[in-house]
């Protein structure tokens, strides 16, 4: 493809994405840093190592919009049951206040859309917008930070426990067009202080979503943060995902990756251990079906001594789907003691499915634990056999085998009412 032919490519991506922001830009020169980026920045393509198993060429053939205003009088289906919650809900990348209930986390937790920053609230956005993520090595994250225009900042100030999770849902609604969203998060839990975070996508309604989302994480020094991401958007629905976290001494982080839906998603997750003692846990299930393909890319930098990470991702792959993963871990010369596995595990339900999937060590201390992995294979005939032996059917066998296969994931997860909820969801797929 010709270097012409990319750059009206691009430029009718950035289009996309555009949105006059009417002299309301929040931190001007980290924006302007961000736009200035993207006269560089290609769309990423098969030649780029990172991108090798994921094309994005049949997104550049559609002409995604902004979305028009829509309204929702009911988003309880889209609420996890029994999860005594803040909720902030989002439709086609807009705030909806109405939708939403908050309060129950009142004087330990600010919860606040960036259009009402005000006050302590702004000073932490200035403090932290645009610091994690460099918008100069990726074009995605150059676009949200130049045009995103919706967002929300959580703030844990320290000391601060927020005694109930924080559940955010995004509701698109492509109404038959081909629409653009954005959205960005500010999460920041500083020293000695605690969250948990349940962040949700969904789509009402035929036609394409292209969704750029971009999470700044920090976590202080002794402080705890779960998070998670469940994406079950429709079968025409696309999301290129970066989260970036860093953690401070002592803290602890812990990110879930739920992909049940979409047509492509990609997901870029980093982590930055800055100081020692950290603890980090990435896990991850995709469960895939029709011709989607999800792209899950992780990076671990242990650059302090004494950290732990441990990393898990289970797939499962049915008819004509794929699958790719990329799981990186980067072991600097200072982080000694540093403790760091990670797990790739999948299982292709039929022999069109297929899975790339590439673990990668890169060590440069010499008083470490480390190890990776990968598997690939169907379900184990042995056991199936032995389950069909006493008295099960074969689909209640073959559903058992993939409930067993993903808990080991989803049990991980602390908020009881949405195992719960994800357990559903397995069951109802198969």
């Amino acid at each position: 493809m010709s270097n012409s032919t990319l750059n009206t490519s691009k430029e009718e991506l950035l289009k996309s994405f555009r949105k006059n922001l009417n002299g309301k830009a929040l931190v001007p020169s980290v924006r302007e840093q961000a736009q200035a980026a993207l006269e560089k920045l290609e769309i990423p393509n098969r030649r780029m190592e990172d991108w090798k198993y994921t094309s994005l060429e049949s997104l550049q053939k559609k002409n995604f919009v902004t979305p028009s205003p829509s309204e929702i009088s009911d988003v309880d289906p889209f609420k996890i049951e029994g999860l005594v919650s803040d909720v902030l809900v989002f439709v086609n990348g807009v705030y909806k206040e109405e939708l939403s209930s908050l309060g129950l986390n009142e004087g330990n937790l600010h919860l606040v859309p960036f259009h009402h920053v005000k006050g302590e609230s702004l000073e932490v956005l200035n403090k932290y917008f645009g610091k994690l993520v460099a918008s100069e090595n990726n074009l995605f994250s150059a676009i949200n930070t130049a045009y995103a225009d919706q967002g929300l900042l959580i703030y844990v100030p320290k000391g601060k426990i927020a005694e109930h999770p924080v559940q955010i849902v995004h509701i698109s609604t492509p109404e038959g067009n081909d629409i653009a969203l954005q959205h960005r998060n500010l999460l920041v839990v500083e020293d000695n202080a605690s969250a948990k975070v349940v962040e949700s996508f969904y789509t009402i309604g035929e036609g394409s979503t292209l969704r750029n989302n971009l999470h700044e994480v920090t976590v202080g020094a002794n402080a705890q943060l779960e998070y998670i991401k469940l994406q079950l958007e429709g079968s025409e629905a696309s999301q290129i995902d970066h989260t970036e976290v860093h953690q401070g001494r002592d803290s602890k982080a812990s990110v879930f990756t739920i992909t049940m839906g979409g047509d492509l998603v990609r997901n870029n997750l980093i982590f930055r251990l800055n100081d020692q003692n950290t603890e980090t846990h990435l896990m991850g299930t995709y469960l895939l079906n029709g011709r989607q393909h999800v792209d899950n890319f992780t990076q671990v930098n242990h650059q302090e001594p004494n950290c732990f990470s441990n990393e898990l991702y289970k797939g499962i792959l049915d008819e004509k789907s794929t699958g790719a993963f990329t799981g990186r871990i980067n072991v600097f010369r200072d982080a000694q003691k540093t403790n760091a596995y990670q797990s790739n595990r999948n299982i292709l339900l039929t022999k069109t499915a297929n899975i790339f999937t590439k673990p990668q060590l890169e060590i440069y201390a010499d008083d470490v634990k480390c190890s990776h992995g990968a598997t690939t294979g169907q379900l184990d005939k042995e056991a199936m056999f032995y389950l069909k032996a006493r008295g099960l059917s074969e689909d209640k066998a073959r559903k058992l085998m993939i409930h067993a296969f993903t808990l080991e994931v989803i049990e991980n997860i602390s908020l009881e009412p949405v195992q719960e909820y994800l357990e559903q969801l397995v069951s109802d797929r198969y």
